[in-house]
């Protein structure tokens, strides 16, 4: 391989990234902002009321260390 080809990898590499690292923050902004409006409109605790069981299922059946994450979590939230 010369060495325009591995640029244009690690070029290619490097937009991938980016792209993911864009989507994951726009993600996390739109959680962000659907919590504060749940909280804003007073209904934070019953989404949390919905949601818990689903993530304690989904937390139960992977096991392991996502399991005990989740668990501390919703202990301390109470």
């Amino acid at each position: 391989m010369d060495d325009n080809s591995l640029q244009e990898v690690a070029g290619i590499l490097a937009l991938r990234f980016a792209v993911v690292g864009g989507v994951v923050a726009l993600v996390v902004l739109g959680l962000f902002a659907i919590a504060l409006l749940l909280r804003r409109y007073g209904k934070l605790d019953r989404a949390r009321q919905v949601v818990e069981p689903v993530l304690r299922e989904q937390a139960r059946r992977r096991g392991g260390l996502t399991n005990m994450v989740v668990e501390r979590v919703i202990k301390e939230r109470r």
